[in-house]
């Protein structure tokens, strides 16, 4: 009977502790929706385009798939290098890249779920909204418009020979979708749209 006290008092923590965190989450995807004004500043302002010669502030950009729960190769490859540039750089996004896990088939309610999840594991690990802007990609239009743009532009046969494309349909090329062959382009646009 005690075991079963410890579990419910430990749950409840569990719970008010997720609580706060989905609450973080949904408040870090609202803050999304600003992120077109912010790139529509960064493509206005006349300080824009910094000679590469001169001091401009770097910016991080970088994006993870909302596929499954972070794993200790996420955290000790990229979640932990992502929390300690926060405090280096004066500029830093990160991205829930919905966009690219919709290249192979998605249920849309378990990816709307993974989304949330993922979100409020980098909150957890230590994403902090007051530090960088952390968004889910698709909510921000200037990703697809820009790669839409950049598409018309590669050939076709450039895009065919980059090693996402190889590396994933294999032996089977009739079988990829046009969204993993273009995937390469959606990943240019991630980057250049915030410089």
């Amino acid at each position: 009977m005690g075991g079963g006290g410890g579990r419910l008092a430990g749950n409840t923590s569990f719970a008010k502790l997720s609580s706060a965190l989905l609450k973080m989450a949904l408040r870090s995807m609202r803050k999304a929706r600003g992120c077109g004004s912010f790139i529509r500043a960064l493509h206005t302002r006349p300080d824009a385009a910094c000679a590469p010669q001169k001091d401009c502030m770097k910016r991080v950009f970088s994006g993870i798939q909302p596929t499954g729960i972070p794993h200790l190769g996420n955290y000790l490859g990229a979640i932990e290098n992502w929390v300690r540039l926060q405090d280096e750089y004066g500029s830093v996004l990160y991205s829930i890249v919905d966009l690219h896990s919709i290249t192979v088939p998605q249920d849309p309610a378990i990816l709307h779920q993974s989304i949330l999840d993922m979100t409020a594991a980098l909150l957890a690990c230590g994403i902090n909204p007051e530090k960088s802007i952390l968004f889910q990609q698709s909510q921000v239009p200037e990703h697809t418009q820009l790669s839409w743009i950049l598409t018309c532009m590669v050939r076709l046969p450039r895009l065919q020979h980059l090693h996402q494309w190889k590396a994933k349909t294999g032996k089977q090329k009739h079988d990829g979708s046009v969204g993993l062959l273009t995937y390469p382009v959606l990943q240019a646009a991630d980057i250049l749209v915030y410089k």
